[in-house]
């Protein structure tokens, strides 16, 4: 299990019920603790074959991090008080917090990308939205993980690529090379996925000249996805321009420079091709 971050859900209607015995203190207390246990429990270099003491329990399960039922919490309730954690973080001032709560943040976060945790992915998002938010890199790439290829996926990832204000260059590269990602992968089985996608696509060619979209994840997106723009003048103008970012120059650049010479080298003319309804 890697080492842990925290992170946001959203809890049902039942959820919200089970926290009603206990105050929003005792609920926090509760979460935090297992969050400072689970980031604490683990030593930097963790060698294999880890053997516990007695009534020690990894946590790597529900229960061995929240405890089971302890305390006068049952597993459920505490299992509600993580979500409804969750919820707070999309709102919060983490920036604020001390060392160890935006550890445990990114502990959280963690915590249910191990656990498959689907249902916090609003929560995780409203996170990666919150512009005092931590772990956003995290955060982001959990969202990306476990969402759907669809218009509210691809609103999500433009929203951060395209703000080079509100997102450090790290975070914007998150959004943009495992949204690439997933689209290069994606198995769209019908037309619904195959436009989702297609959507997809197109979002990162109408910003391709932004500075996270520069990469090589999105050249091979295109190259994929976008007929004829493998020996195209639109891949060579791409290439090119990814060298007036120092970033990408530095990063990328014996990519780009290979691109460039491949195509200047082909002895063959490169057309433009008009790429969805824009034009261009």
């Amino acid at each position: 299990m890697k080492a842990i971050h925290v992170a946001t859900c959203v809890i049902a209607m039942a959820a919200t019920l089970s926290l009603s015995a206990h105050t929003t203190a005792e609920s926090n207390m509760v979460v935090r603790a297992s969050l400072y246990g689970a980031l604490t429990f683990y030593p930097d270099n963790i060698e294999d074959g880890l053997v516990l003491p007695p009534g020690v329990e990894e946590p790597n399960t529900w229960h061995g991090f929240l405890g089971g039922n302890a305390g006068g919490w049952t597993l459920a309730e505490k299992k509600a008080a993580f979500d409804w954690f969750l919820t707070t973080l999309g709102t919060n001032d983490c920036m604020s917090l001390d060392e160890v709560q935006r550890g445990e943040i990114g502990m959280a976060i963690d915590i249910c990308d191990e656990f498959n945790h689907t249902n916090s992915v609003p929560s995780i998002k409203a996170l990666a939205l919150n512009p005092r938010g931590v772990y956003r890199d995290s955060a982001i790439e959990f969202v990306i993980k476990f969402s759907p290829v669809d218009d509210s996926m691809t609103e999500f990832a433009e929203s951060i690529i395209t703000n080079s204000t509100g997102y450090s260059f790290g975070e914007r590269g998150e959004a943009s090379d495992k949204y690439a990602w997933k689209l290069f992968v994606f198995d769209a089985t019908n037309a619904v996925q195959r436009e989702a996608r297609a959507a997809g696509v197109r979002m990162f060619y109408r910003n391709r000249f932004s500075e996270s979209s520069e990469t090589p994840m999105v050249d091979e997106l295109f190259v994929k996805y976008i007929e004829g723009y493998v020996a195209s003048s639109n891949r060579l103008v791409h290439a090119t321009n990814s060298f007036s970012y120092p970033i990408c120059a530095r990063k990328f650049g014996d990519y780009f420079a290979s691109v460039t010479n491949q195509l200047l080298s082909s002895g063959q003319p490169l057309p433009w091709i008009t790429v969805g309804t824009s034009g261009d």
